[in-house]
């Protein structure tokens, strides 16, 4: 019964070990990346709930023999600050354009962290209706976790924290925010899984 039970589980393991083998490298191509956040801006009177999105274009290249992969990107990406609350004084807009690098593992389950510096275009709401605009260097950092779809397209979700600094004239002198939401990612070229096939064991009793 033992030897039974041996055989039986020598093809489960080795077709285990071939699929392993056969995902194992990260695979290189272009990429296009949807993100779909909210969050809370972060200032003197606390925070608020905001809602944004932003577009990442890159290249993902793959390490020989390896789950990394990295992927520098160039994205732009936009946020309004309290949402609902019209006569809130301080920033209420936020436009953004980047360049940066993704750092993960390639796989089903994708986990990531990401970095961007920028440059950012800041509304400020002064309470009697008008904006004035402000422009600073921007810089975000986070991390993700992304899950394999289907061969060619991720869906994660990611967390980051985002800075935009601006013109000392206002108080906070620095625009600072929290997101949390979704990314859709389309990794053109993405080879489909290699079929694997397992020669069955037979034996004899004897």
């Amino acid at each position: 019964m033992r030897r039974s039970f041996l055989v039986g589980i020598v093809p489960v393991l080795a077709f285990a070990a071939v699929s392993f083998a056969s995902t194992r490298e990260a695979h290189a191509g272009p990429i296009i990346g949807l993100d779909f956040d909210l969050g809370t801006a972060l200032n003197s009177q606390g925070s608020d709930f905001s809602t944004g999105g932003g577009l990442r274009l890159g290249y993902r290249f793959g390490f020989p023999g390896s789950w990394l992969y990295l992927q520098p990107e160039l994205g732009g990406k936009f946020m309004a600050f309290g949402v609902g609350d019209s006569n809130a004084i301080g920033y209420d807009h936020a436009g953004i354009v980047n360049a940066g690098l993704k750092i993960g593992l390639a796989g089903i389950v994708q986990p990531n962290i990401f970095g961007h510096l920028g440059l950012g275009i800041m509304s400020y709401a002064d309470g009697s209706g008008g904006d004035t605009g402000y422009i600073g260097p921007a810089a975000d950092v986070g991390a993700g976790l992304d899950f394999r779809i289907v061969p060619g397209f991720l869906l994660g979700a990611q967390v980051a924290y985002n800075s935009v600094a601006v013109p000392a004239a206002n108080s906070p002198d620095a625009a600072k925010w929290l997101t949390f939401g979704l990314n859709a990612t389309f990794h053109i070229g993405e080879p489909r899984p290699r079929p694997v096939y397992v020669q069955p064991v037979y034996y004899r009793r004897y």
